[in-house]
């Protein structure tokens, strides 16, 4: 959602990439705000298209269906921010995702979002039918969101992951959350702390290799 990092709309390409070779037919929605030089074949990442792609998902979503929803971008606590063609438009706030996803409570739903203090937006966004991953605690950042970065650590730790498709969401999570702490280590920064929430009727699917949950029902 932010021009100012190639990595973001990369990190987009990564999951899809995961996703189809699960699951062919997946539906993928795109948005993004490309940074200098990157295609521009998607529609923009603007706070009306977010709402727009949303309010479609939940229009069409059946309760078999499963939903993955990735957000990858700059953040301030409390808030994941827009930045379109390097100028800076409102942010999402946990209040609006959380209105966003609410008609999607009853849809098996994977939320990654890869973004400083992501942390924030876990307790607003906890449903039973859910399950919330954070590249951080709640004041804490992450590292290498740089212009020219490939992917956020987060989103590579997790949609890079060799063999994700046959681990469950907590142990491809727990995977990903020692590749992270291995690098901040090495790097000598302080520890992001990624979060995982798993809501009560979540377990289940949550406990499933995770090919199983994405493929078409």
């Amino acid at each position: 959602m932010h021009s100012q990092s190639k990595a973001f709309r990369n990190d987009v390409l990564l999951a899809e990439k995961l996703v189809k070779a699960i699951d062919p037919n997946a539906l993928m929605l795109k948005l993004a705000n490309p940074a200098r030089d990157q295609p521009t074949d998607w529609p923009q990442a603007t706070p009306e298209n977010f709402s727009l792609v949303m309010s479609k998902m939940a229009e069409v979503a059946r309760p078999q269906d499963r939903v993955l929803l990735l957000i990858s971008t700059h953040s301030n606590p409390g808030l994941l921010n827009i930045s379109v063609g390097g100028k800076h438009v409102p942010p999402i706030t946990t209040k609006a995702l959380s209105d966003a996803l609410a008609p999607l409570n009853k849809v098996p739903t994977l939320v990654v979002l890869s973004a400083c203090y992501s942390g924030a937006f876990v307790e607003p966004l906890k449903a039973p039918n859910r399950v919330v991953l954070a590249a951080t605690d709640v004041g804490r950042t992450t590292f290498n969101c740089q212009y020219n970065g490939n992917n956020t650590p987060f989103a590579e730790a997790l949609f890079s992951q060799s063999g994700a498709e046959n681990r469950s969401m907590t142990d491809w999570m727990g995977e990903a959350q020692k590749a992270i702490a291995a690098q901040e280590k090495r790097r000598k920064v302080s520890a992001s702390q990624p979060r995982i929430f798993v809501g009560d009727k979540a377990k289940a699917w949550a406990d499933q290799p995770l090919k199983n949950w994405l493929q078409e029902p």
